[in-house]
């Protein structure tokens, strides 16, 4: 459990996480937080990590676009992004080339962000990818520490991009000579690497107090079948490879921050119920089941959330304007 620690400055986390369409029931929390609560949700938190299709939405708040018009990227947007091969290419299969290109989700997230940086940003931001260029883990962020003397040039568009490349449902992006992978690769739950950047980034060498409030999308646990085989190539691996990826990760840093931030941590989220679980099993299908199931799930886990005496503390707390070193918003002169 964490210390006490009398007077200490508090910073609120928001971590997104990654999950494809299933991003809508993240999306559907989130607008009915904003509706309830009032206001732009950026406001309230002090650093905002999001992973893929997480990323996209922390990126949406942090330029202080609403969430109900985030919400319907999902509703209007989602045949757009996830059936945007033609029928040729599909026929030639995910053997050859990415389940879907990425045409339609860049056209949706140019008409979000137009020509914004990350250096446009007025919240801070913490965006997980994977830079298979140097095969680390790679992570954009607004300029909140001398350090970050680049990211605040990054477009926007290209860093949703590089967090959404997930292998196998999307082609792998790139940023200048460097090519990206999906951030769900090095952290699909990226509340861990926001109680991180807190204490050695936004506020270093000082005691502060941290909550995070964590946010996913309904993250099927992937498991294996009783008379499944176990000696398991690619065409048996397929996409469930990195579905079981993220769904270990979550489970992973979920188990972490119970134990360092106990009541301090708050996590979103819900299990489906078998007939569900049929409806939102796969990232990227957009149907009329998966959508009605994200929409009713979201906006009761918000409901529940809301009236969670835990949950009080988030809906006290309005950030402090930040500090930034660099770019169009630097106020450290």
């Amino acid at each position: 459990m964490p210390e006490h620690i009398e007077n200490a400055p508090t910073y609120h986390v928001l971590a997104l996480s990654g999950g494809g369409y299933r991003g809508l029931y993240t999306a559907t929390i989130l607008a009915r937080f904003e509706e309830i609560l009032g206001g732009n949700l950026a406001a309230r938190f002090d650093l905002i990590c999001g992973t893929s299709v997480g990323g996209i939405l922390g990126l949406g708040l942090a330029a202080e676009i609403p969430a109900a018009e985030l919400k319907q990227i999902f509703l209007k947007s989602g045949d757009r992004i996830f059936n945007s091969r033609s029928l040729k290419k599909k026929i030639r299969g995910p053997w050859f080339e990415a389940k879907h290109s990425c045409s339609g989700l860049k056209e949706v997230l140019e008409g979000q962000f137009n020509t914004m940086t990350i250096g446009n940003l007025a919240h801070r931001v913490l965006i997980p990818t994977v830079n298979y260029t140097t095969g680390k883990g790679q992570f954009f962020k607004t300029p909140h520490h001398p350090s970050l003397e680049v990211d605040h040039l990054v477009p926007l568009v290209d860093v949703a991009l590089a967090t959404t490349a997930a292998p196998v449902y999307f082609p792998l992006s790139k940023i200048g000579n460097e090519v990206y992978a999906d951030g769900g690769l090095v952290g699909n739950a990226p509340g861990l690497f926001g109680l991180h950047e807190i204490k050695h980034f936004v506020a270093p060498r000082r005691p502060v107090k941290i909550r995070v409030l964590s946010i996913g999308t309904m993250t099927l646990g992937t498991t294996i079948g009783g008379n499944e085989k176990l000696d398991r190539g690619l065409s048996d691996w397929g996409s469930g490879l990195f579905d079981l990826v993220i769904s270990a990760q979550g489970a992973s840093v979920d188990y972490i921050l119970k134990h360092e931030l106990g009541d301090d941590y708050f996590k979103i989220d819900d299990d489906a119920t078998p007939k569900q679980s049929k409806d939102i099993q796969n990232l990227d299908v957009v149907s009329k089941a998966a959508t009605n199931t994200l929409l009713a799930r979201g906006m009761s886990a918000a409901q529940r959330a809301l009236g969670d005496l835990k949950f009080a503390p988030f809906r006290m707390h309005s950030a402090t304007t930040p500090t930034f070193y660099h770019g169009p918003n630097a106020n450290n002169a």
